[in-house]
């Protein structure tokens, strides 16, 4: 028999078609209804799960000096206030291109009024030329009853036009006196923008003035060598720490359905911002070779947008010693991402974010030289190689 020769296969087709018939037989409302719990439940565990992971994060308490704390406060509101001001910038950007408009509907509606104007004044001179013979007169001097239909038409047509054009005319007035208030209400919103926006830019330079100094005192600190290894390596203990705790917090969240396993990204990730590589995984991290990197630096200009390499949730979102303004996306299965040294954060905890959706913007906060950003992957804890996982360029 067949069933001899190839045996499982037959196993298998009929678990398979058994499994079609059952599917079948159950009614598809039910399915239905049972689809809806699930998705139900599934939301509210991660609900759950994620007010338990940002109870984790309140509680978690940064051992800083008074330097530091300095820093985090300067860093934490420029990027509150780049994020804002970029916020008005658009509205600007948005309320000019409105205004434009606005502009060009009052232009138009004056060539459509002056065009009126000159079409009722050809009217009125058509009118003059007839002369003012009222219907009676009409009717007194017409002995061809079809001519003076003809002619009762006409005038009849004439008045009506003429009183439909000066409708079109006082309807046009009314249009550009709307759209004249309307351009006056654009400009004053225009106004109070720039005005808003010069306030953040004001209060920005005020607070990078502010980074600045505590940035001195923090290097003056950490100018012996031994200083800046310790420092370090308290950064680099600080951060695992932060990791573990997320990978204890974060181990119910489930990942949306349809979502690609991250594993199965291995080498086909983008990074999540284009520049060149400054530092690359294992590399020595400043003068002294027992520091090395565990991720990327990617030099890019200041205000550049960071994007997700990969779906996934926000599982951490604020400033932290020695990486800054850090974003860490958790992709499942044990998988973290790591962005940092941000001038400003777009999401929050809790969030979940599609593959190249913008999470943060280049900056140098923690302390460092140039824009830059710092990325890494993580698995249960232990950094990978992001070139094993991403496409770099060359």
């Amino acid at each position: 028999m067949t069933f001899g020769r190839h045996r499982g296969k037959p196993r298998a087709a009929v678990g398979w078609l058994a499994a079609l018939l059952l599917l079948a037989a159950v009614p598809q409302p039910v399915v239905a209804q049972q689809d809806a719990s699930a998705a139900r439940a599934e939301l509210k565990q991660t609900e759950a799960e994620i007010k338990r992971l940002k109870r984790m994060l309140d509680g978690l308490r940064q051992e800083m000096s008074g330097v530091e704390r300095q820093l985090r406060d300067s860093e934490s509101e420029i990027g509150r206030l780049r994020r804002e001001a970029a916020d008005i910038e658009r509205e600007i950007g948005e309320g000019e291109a409105r205004l434009q408009s606005l502009e060009q509907q009052a232009a138009a509606l004056q060539n459509a009024l002056q065009a009126q104007q000159e079409q009722i004044a050809r009217q009125v001179r058509s009118a003059y030329m007839a002369g003012r013979q009222d219907y009676l007169k009409m009717l007194l001097n017409q002995d061809d009853p079809s001519r003076m239909a003809r002619m009762m038409r006409y005038y009849g047509d004439f008045n009506q036009a003429r009183v439909e054009e000066i409708n079109r005319y006082t309807l046009t007035i009314e249009q550009i006196r709307q759209t004249s208030e309307q351009i006056a209400e654009q400009q004053g919103v225009l106004q109070r923008d720039r005005e808003a926006l010069a306030q953040r830019r004001s209060a920005l330079e005020a607070e990078r003035e502010k980074r600045s100094t505590a940035l001195a005192s923090l290097r003056e600190r950490s100018r012996d060598q031994q200083q800046e290894v310790r420092r370090r390596e308290a950064e680099r203990a600080e951060l695992a720490a932060l990791i573990k705790k997320l990978d204890e917090a974060i181990t119910s969240i489930p990942t949306p359905a349809g979502s690609m396993p991250f594993a199965q990204a291995r080498g086909k990730l983008p990074l999540p911002v284009s520049g060149p590589i400054r530092a690359r995984f294992g590399s020595q991290r400043g003068s002294d070779g027992r520091l090395k990197w565990d991720g990327l630096l990617i030099g890019a200009s200041e205000g550049t947008r960071v994007h997700a390499v990969h779906g996934g949730r926000v599982v951490f979102a604020d400033w932290l010693r020695g990486s800054g303004l850090l974003l860490i996306l958790d992709h499942g299965n044990g998988y973290l991402s790591l962005y940092g040294h941000n001038q400003s954060l777009l999401r929050e905890v809790g969030s979940w974010v599609q593959p190249g959706e913008a999470i943060a913007t280049v900056g140098n906060s923690g302390g460092l030289g140039e824009p830059a950003l710092y990325f890494s992957i993580r698995h249960r804890g232990q950094p990978l190689d992001p070139a094993v996982w991403c496409m770099l360029p060359g």
